[in-house]
């Protein structure tokens, strides 16, 4: 286990049982029901390998992320949580030639730019303060490579420090995928208005082709309110 996976654990770890001791006295009440909710979220994705046609592969880092929740409770069990997140990810390629090509595999390194919207269905096991839970959902994965993908094109912005500037931006490989994940956690909610809830969920993306249907393992702690 990698450092900052350990880091991130511990935390959880550490807030579960915070979570438990404050909510052992008032672990029979619940206000989930009924009530909206928005939340914080803080994600760190684990690290994984892809491998594509002809030995081609990208040895992906973990990282950090982080996003927000808005959801509904339709009862002190079931609830259904619109989300959005946003990582990036430090990662080394090698591509491999194809026939007709005298050149030999190729390394190459970069920061990959991830981003999911989509909706997510949780079941609460217990009607109480302190519960662990299930979820599912699915949703729209936008996966920027950081690889060229064009010539140089002149774009023109506006700069916080020097105003209106100009100059050459090289466009990127990038694609949105079809994804998916299932998960399990523990949620708090206290007698007020505040919930605190951890969970590690597994995420699928549907690229397709040699690369198929790559899956991440990702912590994600959140702070939130019911209102």
């Amino acid at each position: 286990m990698t450092s900052l996976k350990r880091v991130f654990v511990q935390a959880l770890l550490a807030a579960a049982g915070c979570s438990w001791l404050a909510g052992a006295s008032a672990q029979n009440q619940t206000q989930r029901a009924g009530h909206w909710e928005a939340s914080f979220n803080v994600l760190y994705a684990d690290s994984e390998t892809v491998n594509s046609d002809n030995s081609a592969s990208a040895d992906i880092d973990n990282g950090y992320g982080w996003g927000f929740g808005f959801g509904y409770n339709f009862n002190d069990h079931l609830g259904l949580e619109f989300n959005a997140m946003w990582r990036q990810a430090d990662y080394r390629a090698t591509t491999t030639p194809a026939a007709g090509n005298g050149n030999g595999p190729q390394s190459f390194s970069g920061t990959l730019d991830v981003g999911t919207m989509g909706v997510n269905g949780t079941y609460n096991l217990l009607a109480k303060a302190l519960t662990p839970f299930v979820t599912g959902g699915i949703g729209a994965t936008y996966v920027n490579s950081d690889i060229p993908d064009g010539l140089p094109v002149n774009v023109c912005w506006y700069d916080p420090w020097w105003g209106y500037y100009c100059g050459p931006v090289v466009p990127t490989k990038s694609e949105t995928y079809f994804s998916y994940n299932v998960g399990a956690g523990v949620r708090w909610d206290s007698p007020g208005s505040l919930f605190l809830r951890g969970q590690v969920t597994r995420q699928w993306l549907d690229v397709g082709g040699g690369v198929g249907t790559p899956a991440f393992t990702q912590f994600r702690f959140d702070i939130g309110t019911r209102f």
